[in-house]
């Protein structure tokens, strides 16, 4: 999706088709299909923004899929993470592939969690092992793992045709719909058309570990949609002139414009990518990172003292939300990140300004 494109398609409207009978599918855990049908038809799904000078449209996407729906948003940004690395390591034969499957409304994950005890290998021309966190495994046709080699992960490409999948494992809190299932992968065939990139190529950096910023502009849609819930209720109960819920609500509000600041700074650095060093890519988008996950948990508290026990009670709208948002914001290695940010200060390659 070019700029010109995008300019005939609203956020509000994407956040709208993203939520699509969302607490039905949180509910029963099922796949989000009428969202992603209407992401289809808008052509996030064929032709997401994937330049490097379209880092910001991109991230600004993200956020409003995860104002509609978190689980939604988790699954469109595995998507765009395949695409990605199949633009980057894919061969040419691999990238012209891809680019038909997927405007022909292929949907794809990456999944690189191992299960405990079964990690995924290469053993003569098969895979051996399973994945966890799975998500999107009903919805997808092909998905981007990871093979433990002694050089690295390997990236496979595999196509998703009756894989054998345990439901049972993934009963959480919140992210309910994004059935981020267990797979078992023994068995399947691998031959050189299936690999993707050398051994090593997934944890190249920056790519890497800057990439979490993807999955921060899914959390700051998330935070904006709890803030459209505690404005809803407040204006339904009669509460919303009182100061203490105004104070609250100003406090929001400010938090929420500064995760968008945040994505927009980011934005701009990842345009400049290739100008810049990979700590200083990495720092920038690690302390967006963090400024965001703090400005959540700040709205998330505000939320539940502003709205009181009946937010906490579904089918109010405030239940899932929290509850999806908080599973969403823990993602692995916080505390690294922050390193990141104080080892490219102290080395003199990034500063605190936007």
């Amino acid at each position: 999706m070019s700029h010109e494109e995008r300019r005939w398609i609203s956020y509000d409207a994407l956040s709208e088709v993203a939520g699509t009978d969302a607490p039905v599918h949180d509910r029963d855990g099922s796949f989000p299909a009428a969202a992603f049908s209407g992401l289809r038809r808008l052509g996030l799904i064929g032709k997401p923004p994937l330049k490097h000078e379209d880092a910001t449209l991109l991230f600004h996407v993200l956020a409003a899929i995860g104002r509609g729906d978190l689980s939604v948003g988790r699954i469109l940004e595995g998507h765009v993470n395949a695409l990605l690395l199949i633009q980057r390591f894919g061969t040419p034969d691999q990238r012209t592939r891809f680019q038909t499957l997927t405007a022909g409304g292929a949907l794809l994950g990456i999944w690189n969690t191992d299960a405990p005890g079964s990690p995924v290998v290469i053993d003569n021309g098969h895979l051996r092992g399973k994945k966890t966190f799975a998500s999107g495994i009903d919805g997808l046709s092909f998905a981007v793992i990871t093979a433990a080699t002694p050089s690295g992960p390997q990236m496979v490409l595999v196509e998703i045709d009756d894989l054998p999948v345990d439901r049972s494992w993934w009963r959480p809190l919140g992210m309910r719909a994004s059935g981020s299932h267990l797979v078992d992968f023994d068995g399947v065939g691998v031959s050189p058309e299936n690999l993707l990139g050398p051994p090593g190529a997934y944890l190249k950096e920056p790519f890497f570990s800057a990439g979490a910023i993807r999955f921060a502009a899914v959390h700051v849609g998330g935070m904006h949609a709890v803030l459209d819930a505690t404005v809803a209720h407040l204006r339904k109960s009669g509460r919303a002139a009182d100061p203490h819920q105004q104070q609250r609500l100003g406090c929001m509000g400010s938090a929420v414009a500064t995760g968008y600041a945040w994505l927009d700074s980011a934005g701009a650095s990842w345009s400049a990518i290739e100008r810049h060093s990979a700590r200083h890519t990495i720092a920038t988008m690690s302390a967006a990172r963090a400024a965001i996950e703090r400005a959540a948990l700040g709205v998330l508290e505000m939320a539940e003292r502003s709205v009181g026990a009946a937010g906490m009670i579904a089918p109010h709208p405030l239940e899932r939300l929290i509850r999806d948002l908080r599973t969403y914001l823990r993602q692995p290695n916080p505390d690294k990140a922050l390193c990141e940010i104080a080892t490219a200060l102290i080395a003199g390659e990034w500063r605190p300004e936007i």
